[in-house]
């Protein structure tokens, strides 16, 4: 029986090979879709999954008074946790603060440097928690001796090649290691890491030793593994208890309040959003996540509604083969199951195109997300089981109503001829056609918003010069130590209008200030930025009132010490945000003192200047308080470089030049400022395309709806096209004709979309600390584009048709 249903299905879709060929599109489009987005939901939700014990492994996070979230703590925090805490299994640090480096095989004089960016010092018992997969050495053991070294395997083969490296030495940062493992990238993970090094090495264990407050400096990651079987909110409430069991004189001598909490190691790739930290850059977004899902389902439902309409209004043309096997025998169940496996079979062959078009789209659509994505990627093994199970679902969605409706046609009015379409079903085609048209013109609306708030972002003026405004950075020690030299030799050269040192090009770091006179109880946090008395002027920050702060002199530095101690100046030039928090007159405020508490030290900055606020961060967030200080260059990380005119080509090659005299065994990396927030932009930019690429697929499916309703109603309605031209209507009067039921609906759509597409936008756009307006003519480029693109798909069928010679669709009457 179901062999005889098969052959009559595809016997009918052959027949119909216009409609099958624009539901079988329509379908697979929207089913390569899913299936594209199912491959970055499944890279997303896959993160840290590799690892064992993954619901038992947790980041220690920390809420401050002020509403303030951090997923850090302070260096000495994971000290007695496995002492104290019985549920707590392992603990052990990470820091990230100085994951690009300079990595090198000390072996041999001739080998390369190499920067890498993500690079980590860990507790020798990170890997009792992270269960990484080794190609070579013992994962357990691999860090436990002091100036040891794990490297992931593409580094190791940038490095080695093909040699085997465990024992090797391997310069990283300022130190040297043994490498005592390498371990694969064979799932994805949030530290995306290349080497993870002992904190039990020279240099960074006189480090560690010297952060004793456990308030201060709370910039270190802190993972936990807890015992099977643990209760999570009774650890957080221990570890409450044993962060004022230990914190406490800290908390108290510098006015802090906060309370720590628990992540969970599956939720740190998705939800971080709240955090600002080192790893930030590696992190999810899961409204991007649902936004790409919602818009694959709305184009897969566009499918389904094509479907829907064009078997519904051939419904005349079925109602005599419904009609006859009703006489012969045939019960509406039957009727039914025939019209389902057709259905069924335009999925399945829509899946079989679904799956080519995922193939050939999926490098564009790696370009629209910024990703990698393979469909052979080991969390990928389940997606044509998916994809499949959405196929059926998907044909049982769209087949189900006109299965129904066909079935039950009665076979006596069919087989007199008073079956026509009924004005039920045609209203029910044009609320379809509507939905379509709603949903395009919302991404269509959308595409645009997001498109001008980018273009507003990228070319809004921060409020300091970042026009031809060159950047290099330093890494490592063997860079630090002649900072002062290499910048002066920049400054001789006529090519540089105005160059300066700092800690980072806009922002390195920050502290709590509170006015002299007061207690530090009238704390605030000021961003910091640590530079030479160039800065103000090569950014072109403008004064309102007093001057820079003095150049100051600084001895050699000791990189074990905090920097605050002998490695900055105490004059500080701070912004309109910053000197309004104190109470201060941004006029007024030069010669007034602000002070800092550290390790029960109290230090005192006189502010010397206040500058116009400027954006240190992207628009997404409003400018706050900041502040510029003097520091030593040994501290310095970066060089800003002004260039004159048009001279970048000679202004490089002379820094490189004079990188390779100064710098021979450091590799050369420079950057520009005006790409300062360009990583902010990104995710946006990705956004615009993705949704601007989907509004394009969502109007071509939508006009392949149209393409073949309009088309059947054509074949439909030949004699009335031949009568009405031989009574004198032209072919533009028969093109309206057929326009205007459509010109209606798009009128209508509209009306709908618009207030629905500016009501999520607005939403979106509250996400930004600097927003465009949404103006009106947005709305009418959306409701353009909607009437102009049905007018062009109608036209195009329909002015074929009323050329016509009528005496063809006249001449059987």
């Amino acid at each position: 029986m179901f062999k005889s249903y098969l052959k009559l299905a595809l016997r009918n879709l052959w027949k119909r090979k216009t409609t099958t060929a624009i539901n079988v599109l329509g379908l697979s489009i929207g089913l390569a879709c899913c299936a594209l987005v199912f491959l970055f939901f499944q890279h997303d939700i896959s993160f840290d999954k590799g690892f064992d014990n993954s619901n038992d492994i947790y980041r220690i996070t920390t809420n401050f008074n002020d509403g303030g979230k951090a997923p850090t703590v302070s260096m000495p925090y994971v000290t007695y946790l496995k002492s104290e805490i019985p549920e707590i299994d392992e603990a052990s640090r990470l820091d990230a603060s100085k994951c690009t480096c300079i990595v090198q095989v000390k072996d041999s004089s001739a080998s390369t440097p190499f920067t890498v960016d993500n690079g980590y010092w860990v507790d020798p018992s990170f890997f009792n928690i992270f269960s990484f997969h080794f190609l070579q050495g013992e994962r357990k053991t691999a860090l436990l001796a002091p100036n040891t070294i794990v490297i992931s395997a593409p580094l190791a083969q940038k490095l080695f090649g093909d040699k085997y490296p465990i024992g090797k030495p391997l310069k990283a940062g300022d130190n040297i290691y043994t490498i005592t493992g390498v371990f694969k990238n064979d799932f994805t993970n949030h530290f995306g890491a290349d080497f993870f090094a002992s904190n039990n090495s020279n240099g960074v264990h006189e480090s560690i030793a010297a952060k004793i407050n456990w308030v201060t400096d709370p910039n270190y990651y802190a993972y936990i593994k807890l015992k099977p079987g643990s209760n999570k909110q009774h650890v957080i409430s221990e570890l409450n208890a044993y962060t004022q069991r230990h914190a406490g004189p800290d908390l108290k001598s510098t006015a802090t309040k906060l309370s720590n909490s628990l992540q969970a190691l599956l939720d740190i790739h998705l939800h971080s959003s709240a955090y600002q930290s080192y790893l930030e850059a590696k992190q999810g977004n899961l409204s991007y996540l649902y936004l790409l899902g919602s818009i694959a389902l709305a184009i897969l439902l566009l499918g389904c509604i094509n479907y829907m309409n064009l078997s519904t209004a051939q419904a005349v043309d079925r109602s005599r083969e419904v009609g006859v096997r009703r006489v012969m025998g045939a019960g509406k169940s039957s009727i039914r199951y025939q019209f389902m496996i057709e259905t069924i079979a335009i999925s399945v062959l829509a899946l079989m195109v679904a799956i080519g078009l995922g193939f050939l789209f999926l490098p564009a659509f790696n370009n629209l997300t910024g990703q990698s994505l393979s469909f052979f990627a080991p969390e990928n093994r389940s997606l044509i089981l998916w994809l499949l199970l959405i196929s059926l679902f998907t044909g049982l969605l769209a087949g189900l109503y006109p299965a129904l409706y066909l079935s039950a046609f009665k076979p006596v009015k069919v087989l007199k001829g008073k079956v026509s379409d009924s004005a039920g079903m045609f209203n029910l085609r044009k609320v379809l056609v509507s939905v379509q048209f709603i949903i395009s013109t919302c991404l269509v609306f959308a595409t645009i918003v997001i498109w001008n708030q980018l273009h507003f972002m990228i070319n809004s003026k921060p409020g300091f010069d970042q026009d031809q405004q060159l950047t290099i950075y330093f890494s490592g020690n063997q860079s630090t130590n002649s900072n002062a030299y290499f910048i002066s030799q920049l400054a001789g050269n006529p090519n540089f209008q105005s160059v300066t040192g700092a800690t980072a090009p806009l922002i390195s770091g920050d502290m709590n200030f509170y006015p002299a006179e007061k207690t530090v109880n009238d704390k605030h946090d000021v961003f910091l930025d640590f530079a030479d008395e160039n800065y103000i002027k090569t950014l072109n920050l403008k004064f309102i009132s007093g001057g820079n702060f003095s150049a100051a002199i600084f001895g050699k530095s000791d990189p074990a010490k905090d920097m605050e101690v002998s490695d900055i100046g105490r004059e500080i030039v701070l912004n309109e945000q910053a000197v309004k928090q104190y109470g201060l007159n941004p006029y007024t405020a030069p010669g007034h003192y602000i002070s800092h508490l550290r390790d029960g030290k109290i230090y005192t900055y006189k502010i010397v200047g206040v500058v116009k606020d400027y954006h240190f961060f992207s628009l997404h967030s409003a400018i706050g308080p900041i502040g510029i200080i003097a520091a030593n260059p040994n501290r310095f990380t970066t060089v800003i470089a002004k260039i004159k005119g048009k001279n970048a080509p000679a202004s490089i090659k002379f820094i490189a030049q004079k990188w390779k005299e100064i710098y021979p065994d450091v590799p050369f990396n420079y950057g520009f400022m005006n790409k300062a927030f360009s990583y902010d932009y990104d995710q946006d930019a990705h956004q615009q395309q993705m949704m601007g690429a989907f509004a394009v697929i969502a109007i071509l499916i939508s006009c392949l709806g149209i393409l073949g309703l309009i088309t059947y109603t054509l074949s439909q309605k030949a004699r009335e096209i031949g009568i009405r031209k031989v009574i004198g209507a032209s072919v533009t009067n028969i093109v309206m004709l057929f326009y205007s039921q459509y010109f209606k609906l798009v009128l209508i759509a509209n009306v709908i979309a618009l207030p629905l597409a500016w009501y999520y936008m607005s939403k979106w756009l509250n996400g930004f600390a600097y927003r465009i307006n949404m103006s009106w003519w947005m709305f009418a480029a959306s409701l353009s584009a909607g009437v102009i693109i049905a007018f062009c798909t109608i036209a195009f069928k329909t002015i074929k048709a009323a050329s016509a010679n009528p005496v063809k669709s006249l001449k059987a009457e």
